[in-house]
This record gives C-alpha cells, sequence and structure tokens, in this order.
C-alpha cells in the first residue's frame, strides 16, 4: 500500500511529456491553432454532431444507456490578423424522444463564449469554453469518449502548446460557479495533457513517453454548504511505440502500455471506499486509411477516475454497494471513419469489455455525423 501510495504521489508531483489517447476519433477534434485565411473576417460556424450510442452495459459498476441525439453548437467569430479570435454562440444537446413540462431550454442549454490570444503560431492562451472533452487527448481510463457527445462545453482557463514534437494542453474547467453564502460547493477541474515525441517526426518509428493528470475539487471558502471538501485525481504515464507502414491500406501499428494511478484525499466511505488505488493498459492498435483496431488489457486494483470509462472502476458512486477491488478486463474497440463531403464526417464503431472475472462480456456500438461548415458573412 505505501509503494502504491509513494508511486502516484510522485505521479501527482511530477511535470513531464505526454502522449495522445490509445484511441481518438480523429474528425471530432477541433482546431487550436489561428490560420491565416480567417484573419481579419466575419464567420459563422455551424458544427453539429448526430449521435446514437448504445451502451449494453450490465456491470455491478455501470448500467447500460442508449444515448440518441444532436449536439448543436453555431456561433459567430471575429479574427485580427492570426493574433486574436472572440467567438459567441450558444450550445444545446436535444436528446430524441426527450420530455420536457415547458419550452423553456428548448433552444438552448447556455451561451458559448471564447477568446484566444495566439501568444505565438504555437502557443495559444484561451478563455471562457475551452478546447475541451477530447481535445485534451486524455486515455480512456480517465476520460469516457461519449462524454464528447453528451456535455456542456468545458469553461475556464487553458494554455495550448503545439508543435512537430510535442503538444501541452493546460487547462482549468469550472463546472460550478458560486457567490457568497451559496449552499453549494465549487467544482472545479484541473489538468494536464502532454505530448513528446522522443523520435524525430519523419522517423519511421516513432515513440514516445506519456504522462496526464487530473485533480478534481470540491468546496470552496465562501459558501456554506455542509459537505466536507472534496480533492481526488488520477495521473497516467507510460511509453508508447507506432511503426508507419508503406502499405496503402494499413498505415501503421503501435503498441503502447499505460500506468494509471487514483489518489483521494478525504473519500466518503459511503461513496468512494478507497483511498488510492492503480491500474496498467498494454493495447495493440491497427490504422488503417479507413479503420482503427485496437485490443487490450485492463489489470487494475482500487481504481476510479470521476471522468474515466465507469467500466475500468472497482466501484462507482452511484452504486455504492457493488466493490469490484481486482479488475481484469480484456478490450477490443473496432473504430470505422471517413470525410463524406467537404465538412462532413461520419464514424461508427463497437467496443467490447470482456471481464475476466466475472465471465461476461459488455459492449457498445456508436454511428455520428459530423457537419461543421463555416461561412464568411464579412471581410474586413
Amino acid at each position: 500500500m505505501q509503494i502504491r501510495y509513494n508511486i502516484l504521489s510522485f505521479f501527482l508531483l511530477l511535470v513531464s511529456i505526454s502522449v495522445h489517447s490509445q484511441w481518438i476519433p480523429e474528425n471530432l477534434l477541433s482546431t487550436v491553432q489561428l490560420s491565416e485565411n480567417d484573419s481579419n473576417k466575419l464567420t459563422l460556424a455551424v458544427d453539429m454532431t448526430g449521435f446514437f450510442k448504445d451502451n449494453e452495459y450490465f456491470s455491478p459498476v455501470e448500467l447500460g444507456r442508449t444515448l440518441p441525439g444532436t449536439n448543436f453548437l453555431p456561433r459567430i467569430a471575429y479574427q485580427i490578423d492570426n493574433k486574436f479570435r472572440a467567438e459567441l454562440g450558444i450550445h444545446k444537446v436535444y436528446f430524441s424522444g426527450e420530455q420536457k413540462r415547458d419550452n423553456r431550454g428548448l433552444f438552448i442549454d447556455g451561451i458559448f463564449a471564447r477568446m484566444q490570444y495566439a501568444i505565438n503560431p504555437e502557443f495559444n492562451l484561451v478563455l471562457g469554453n475551452i478546447y475541451g472533452g477530447l481535445n485534451h487527448r486524455l486515455i480512456e481510463p480517465l476520460y469516457q469518449w461519449e462524454s464528447q457527445l453528451i456535455e456542456k462545453p468545458e469553461s475556464g482557463l487553458q494554455l495550448v502548446y503545439k508543435n512537430e514534437r510535442f503538444f501541452g494542453d493546460v487547462w482549468v474547467d469550472w463546472r460550478r460557479y458560486i457567490e457568497f453564502g451559496d449552499s453549494v460547493p465549487e467544482l472545479l477541474t484541473f489538468g494536464m495533457s502532454f505530448n513528446g515525441m522522443l523520435t524525430k517526426p519523419q522517423n519511421q518509428l516513432q515513440v514516445s513517453i506519456p504522462f496526464q493528470l487530473l485533480i478534481n475539487h470540491s468546496g470552496g471558502q465562501i459558501n456554506v454548504s455542509p459537505p466536507p471538501m472534496i480533492v481526488m485525481g488520477n495521473a497516467a504515464t507510460g511509453i508508447c511505440m507506432e511503426y508507419s507502414l508503406k502499405n496503402r491500406f494499413l498505415k501503421s501499428v503501435a503498441l503502447k502500455t499505460y500506468i494509471a494511478g487514483y489518489y483521494d484525499k478525504l473519500p466518503d466511505k459511503t461513496q468512494r471506499p478507497y483511498r488510492d488505488g492503480w491500474g496498467v493498459y498494454p493495447v495493440v492498435q491497427l490504422n488503417s486509411t479507413l479503420f482503427s483496431f485496437m485490443t487490450g488489457y485492463w489489470y487494475a486494483k482500487q481504481f476510479y477516475a470521476l471522468n474515466g470509462e465507469q467500466l475500468l472502476g472497482s466501484f462507482n458512486p452511484n452504486y455504492p454497494n457493488e466493490l469490484l477491488p481486482e479488475r481484469k478486463l480484456l478490450t477490443t474497440k473496432l473504430m470505422y471513419s471517413q470525410q463524406l463531403l467537404k465538412n462532413l464526417n461520419i464514424g461508427a464503431g463497437i467496443e467490447t469489455y470482456t471481464d475476466l472475472n466475472l465471465k461476461w462480456t459488455d459492449y457498445s456500438f456508436n454511428v455520428y455525423l459530423r457537419f461543421n461548415p463555416e461561412f464568411i458573412l464579412k471581410k474586413f
């Protein structure tokens, strides 16, 4: 126990380099760098993602659900040269068959507002709604990718650095703002995700060393809520190797091994029974022009991540009586993605999680369409 605590404490203090997630649907990502082509223009961006994801889960720590709906984010943007960009819009996630007592919230979940300043072409400061979700490139044990489809855009502060050999992302997602005397605590997440390549970009074999960090905080000094302060977090590191192939269909083969940790400073035994835990996740991935296939083995003890894939955890606060201290799962993912038309992308996939201790398989399948054109309203 003490050894695990020391290792995790080292992760939480370390500032190192990190790697992309073992699987990310690239056509759901956003471009952070400001483009010279957008300089001195007023534009209208329409970002719509229609999705259907069916989780056939029967695990003690996560029950299944179906997610049919549309994520809608229209916004107006103005950019000054390639140095500053301001965006203002609205955001709405509509679930098919959603029932409401009245029309409030029917067309809007919230205001979207972003200000971005390019310190230099590779380094950007973002305030307001940040480039969140999958753009952080977190591994699956730390981030459940379906959140990209159904959650509100993250908001707070972000610093992003990207060049050919390094990707760095540091952010604060302020999930609940409070004022003096509020009866609820403030909620925020601090995160770091870095990607540093140890080899040259033109090399056929690419090697990376990962580090990712999430700290979740609930508390505050000006609120009067009775619950105690909560501070818990996760860290991940490992080594990743990817070999590019000179094949028209099969583009690359990758072997990646991740180590993830969990720490809870003030665990609530009724909901979060473990103070710390860890997991190991070696995966093999094949990438082609249209498909990506990944298989891995997740071994963990007393692991939990607030925003991670719940099937990989040893408990779920929503089901406090179900505890799985040791996890042994085989995972597989088959993903398809293609650009159908300009600004129109499609993706589909199947994912399975075979629990070797419980001797059953949970699975999910998904399909989505993303349409994200941008129209010029005026040139200056």
